[in-house]
This record gives structure tokens, sequence and C-alpha cells, in this order.
């Protein structure tokens, strides 16, 4: 929606009528004034059916809890459905941030299979701009908040953007909306509080559009952020890139290229926009000798060098497997720690194999001094492991196959001699998500 100076409700509840996404939608509501705007008029856009109202209680406040009530009994008296949760906020990485994490995260736990709809307006969009400019954030980040987003695979929807503050104000006080004031909010301290409370003042005193221009430029570096992804994307298919893995041939692309597309490939797989010193030293890995086992290593990330790619790994993924599990006669496990087993399907590459009438089998953790005989010879798994490719942290995660004591499967490797002459099925290893 283009940026209009004195929306009316009228004309607010029909573009939200027609803007809404599909299936069911949940509001962020905390009382205060803009989600307070937004609640009556998604009910007078006739989304009430669908709608579910959300309030998180911080416990920041000793009124918190009173807070919760008026904002239940608002949902109450629009006949709207209604939740709310307590949370703990962790304020290691600041206040601000840590309840916002904690709130996303309680209303994105809940919200599942629905659109999660936050009440940001074009004042935040601003704000947003500001701090982003202040920490030297790139072209991502200068886009600021998005009409449409994801956390955590939730969509997300703001659809105020480009709604002032003041003019949410009067929408309230025109429906006679009452709102709660938050007396943090006040907290000059906050980042966020001192550019709402003095720097925004101050340069719409100089530059009385500032706050709709700053929304403007967000909008621009949101362009050009999105024509940044689609070159990266476009370089990732290139190189045969995946989720998880990016040749090292990524090093024909020019500086500039190469770190739009790392970039790129890091937030597509949720790990987060790099800063210029993380970015690198990610870098860097690309000249490391081939021989070292390089890796960097940020909050429950990792990306490390092997063989000719680069490898993206999310740390609670990299458990090892710790104990024997069954493989029963016609069945696949239930559980492999951080993997399952799934039949492979036509054309899909196996990663390991059992006869299809085989009995029960063991699938046991490589404990190291392993051999497998193949070709008339007991040969090291590790060095099978090695000349088939197979990167060292998958080697203590994937099982190999026994049956009774001996030692059948390999997986990424084949079968002993006498597995090779039964009819044999493939089956392939999936990492859990």
């Amino acid at each position: 929606m283009a940026p209009r100076r004195d929306i009316s409700l009228d004309t607010l509840t029909t573009d939200l009528a027609r803007r809404a996404p599909p299936g069911p939608l949940w509001l962020a509501f905390s009382g205060g004034l803009d989600s307070t705007v937004l609640l009556h008029a998604l009910a007078r856009a006739g989304l009430g059916p669908r709608l579910t109202v959300a309030h998180v209680d911080h416990g920041l406040h000793p009124d918190s809890a009173a807070w919760a009530g008026h904002c239940q009994r608002q949902a109450a008296a629009l006949g709207l459905a209604f939740q709310t949760e307590r949370v703990t906020v962790d304020t290691t990485a600041g206040l601000e941030a840590g309840a916002r994490e904690a709130r996303y995260r309680a209303l994105a736990a809940r919200a599942r299979g629905a659109t999660l709809i936050t009440a940001h307006h074009r004042d935040d969009q601003a704000e947003t701009l500001l701090l982003r400019l202040l920490r030297g954030a790139g072209v991502a980040g200068l886009a600021a908040i998005r009409e449409h987003g994801d956390w955590q695979g939730v969509p997300l929807w703001r659809p105020l953007l480009s709604v002032s503050r003041r003019r949410l104000a009067a929408l309230a006080e025109q429906g006679g909306w009452p709102w709660l004031e938050d007396p943090s909010n006040q907290d000059q301290s906050l980042d966020r509080n001192y550019l709402r409370g003095t720097v925004l003042p101050a340069l719409a005193a100089r530059w009385p559009a500032a706050a709709r221009r700053l929304a403007v430029a967000a909008e621009h570096q949101a362009e050009a952020a999105d024509l940044l992804a689609e070159r990266a994307a476009e370089d990732a298919l290139a190189l045969g890139a995946e989720v998880d893995r990016l040749p090292l041939t990524v090093t024909v692309l020019s500086g500039p290229r190469r770190r739009n597309l790392l970039r790129w490939w890091l937030a597509r797989a949720g790990a987060g926009g790099p800063g210029r010193a993380l970015l690198a030293q990610i870098e860097a890995l690309l000249a490391a000798p081939p021989d070292r086992a390089a890796r960097v290593q940020w909050d429950r990330w990792q990306v490390r060098r092997f063989a000719g790619d680069l490898y993206l790994l999310d740390q609670a993924a990299l458990a090892p497997l710790d104990r024997e599990y069954p493989w029963p006669a016609g069945h696949r496990p239930v559980a492999l720690g951080a993997w399952r087993l799934a039949p492979a399907g036509q054309g899909q590459a196996a990663t390991l194999w059992r006869p299809v009438d085989a009995g029960p089998l063991r699938l046991v953790p490589a404990a190291g001094g392993e051999r497998l005989h193949r070709n008339g010879c007991h040969q090291r798994v590790a060095e099978l492991w090695r000349a088939a490719g197979v990167p060292p942290w998958r080697r203590r995660q994937w099982p190999l196959v026994y049956e009774g004591d001996t030692l059948r499967c390999v997986p990424g490797v084949g079968v002993d001699d006498a597995w090779r002459r039964r009819a044999l099925e493939g089956w392939v290893l999936v990492a859990n998500t």
C-alpha cells in the first residue's frame, strides 16, 4: 500500500479485507494504540471468524497481569478468540531484543498453520531504518520492516506500514477505543525510545515529512535487496549450490557478488545475516589448505570446509549417534538420532542398502577400526568413507549395518561381498528437521 497521510477507517478496513492472507490469522495484541486500532479494523473488515487475538505477558511490569486482563476484555467485547501466554525474557542481548525474541518465540509456537499479524506502522519503519543505519547494516538490513515476512516458518503480515502513529491515534479517538500506555515507552535509555522521543521529533521539526521519507527510503532498499537476492539465486543455481552446501567454485565470482551469495546462502538457511567480521572469516575458509579441518563457528551454526565445498551446519543436528538401534525385518527404525531412514525413491541415490529378504539387523555407531569384507579383502571403514567423500562429521552420525556380529553395509559406500550377491533395496538417511 502506498503511503497515505489521512487514510480513513473505512478505507483501512476495506484494504484489510482485500489484502488479508488466506487461512487462520493471529493478531499479536499488546493492548497499545497500534494493535488496538488494528484489532478493531480487522474485526470491522469481517475477518473475526478466522482471527485469534494473542497477548504475550512479558512479566516486566507490576501491572502486566492487569494489561493481559484488559486485552482479554477487548477481544471478548468483539466476540474474538483470545490466547495469552506468560514468558521469561532473557536480557543478555538487551531488554528490547530479549523481549522481542521471547514474544515472537511464544507467538510463533502458538500460531503454527496461521499468519501472524503485527501492528508495525510507518513511524516504526522510520525508527528501524535509523537504528540499522547506526549499526552499519547493509541493503537487506536497510529494507527494514517488510509487509510480508517469516519468523521460523510462521508467515508474518504487517498491514499498517503506510499509516503514521498520529493517524492511528486519531482513528482510535474517533472509534472511542481505549488503549494501554506502557510506562517503559518513556525510558529514553532504550535506543528505540530515544529515537521515538527525541531524534524523530527533532527531525520532524526541521523536515515535517521525515518519517514518511524514511519509510520510502526503506521501500527503495527493499527493492534493491530483492534484486540482490535474485542475483544470488542465479549464482547459486549456476554453481550447483544446495541449502547446506556451497561449492568452492564460488571463488570465480567477484568479491561483491561472492559476499552477496554468501549472505543470501546463510539467510536462506535461517543462519541470519553475517556481519563484516564473520563474513571475512567465512571467506578465509575458501583459501584454507584443503587438508585442514577449517571451520567458522557462531551462535548455533558452523561453516566447515571439506573437499571442494563449504558446508553450513546447525550444531543441534551435529550430535553423534550415541547408541545402537534395531532394524526389524520388514520395518524401518522409528528414530535414529539426528537422522531417519526412508526408502529410496525412483531415481534417488541410496545411502545404504539391505537385502529384500533380510532378517533383523542392527544399526551401530562407528567406533573406529571397523572393516568391511569387499572384493575379497577386509577394508578399513575409515578409508572407505574417506575415498567416498563422506564428511568427517557424518561418519560419527551415520550407522553401520550389522547382521548379527558381522558388518554388512557402510552408508555412502556399499555392502560386503555376501550381500552383493543378494537382491537389495536402497534406503536414504534424511536429516531430522
